[in-house]
């Protein structure tokens, strides 16, 4: 028996391989681990791409090796590499993803397997329809939870079913640790409510923006001039719930184009009140689209 899954990336957000090692090992109840954070294991299995590597890692790899009682290695590509070679050839089995890695393994004859990857999605839920949907995209990081738990309040507070769909990506100047700290306190707000689509396209986007009943974003201070996820939800006509402050653009009005979290006390529902709400955010986006950006430009 494995005693532990050794994995090379360890952030199943951004490796394939990564998620895979992380439901195996919780498959056979076994520890996830980082190689730096191998040393305690015993008889681990080794599942990586070799090529990925770096020179330390293939040290500690090389001197965690004399450690071990045995060793099991799940391959997903072969690589060929002088390591992997090495830890192939003293491995009790050779684990392979596909019959293309095994026939290229024919001098290992006698302990190599050939397996298989099931799929990664292991999502159970499905998206029942609500009376009332939320839906958030931007920057993961900058996603503000505390004004979700006023909205998440607001809603409670309907009486009405909900839900919240979140699309969100990673800017490159922050962490994925950024994002998965913001993505677990939403899921703490919303366990059963909150479903995250992933970094959507364009197209997307428009249309969980055309179905939606508020689309919220809420941001340091306020909602500025140059916030543009909530420009692009007032283009579509999206009734935006945001946060409004003294340096928020002078056109954006509680109840006339959005909605200010920190001003009201009850979310509308009246289907009147949200249709003029989305007609004026379409009028005033227009007043500040591009065509007026760039006539402005021209002056």
């Amino acid at each position: 028996m494995n005693d532990a899954v050794v994995t090379h990336h360890t952030n199943p957000f951004r490796s394939g391989v990564a998620r895979f090692n992380q439901l195996l090992a919780e498959g056979l109840g076994v520890p996830f681990a980082a190689i730096e954070e191998a040393g305690g294991s015993r008889t681990p299995l080794l599942s990586f791409k070799f090529e990925e590597l770096g020179e330390r890692e293939e040290q500690g790899l090389a001197e965690l090796a004399d450690g071990w009682e045995h060793h099991d290695v799940f391959l997903h590509t072969c690589s060929g590499s002088e390591l992997e070679r090495r830890l192939l050839a003293g491995a009790r089995r050779v684990l392979c993803g596909n019959s293309a890695i095994a026939e290229g393994l024919a001098d290992l004859d006698g302990h190599v397997e050939t397996l298989w990857t099931p799929g990664l999605i292991v999502e159970r839920r499905r998206m029942a329809p609500t009376e009332v949907s939320i839906f958030s995209f931007g920057m993961a990081h900058k996603i503000r939870t505390d004004r979700f738990r006023r909205l998440r309040d607001l809603l409670e507070a309907s009486g009405r079913s909900y839900s919240v769909h979140v699309s969100a990506a990673t800017h490159e100047t922050s962490t994925m640790r950024d994002a998965e700290i913001v993505f677990a306190e939403m899921d703490e707000l919303f366990p059963d409510r909150m479903y995250f689509l992933g970094n959507l396209s364009d197209l997307a986007v428009v249309h969980e923006l055309q179905r939606c009943t508020f689309f919220a974003a809420f941001f340091q201070g306020g909602v500025r001039a140059n916030n543009t996820s909530v420009a692009s939800a007032m283009e579509r006509g999206a009734v935006v719930v945001t946060n409004l402050d003294e340096a928020s653009p002078a056109e954006l009005v509680h109840m006339d184009n959005v909605i200010d979290i920190e001003q009201t006390d009850e979310l509308p529902f009246d289907p009147l009140v949200l249709r003029r709400i989305s007609v004026r955010a379409m009028e005033t986006a227009r007043e500040r689209g591009w065509d007026a950006l760039v006539e402005r430009l021209r002056r």
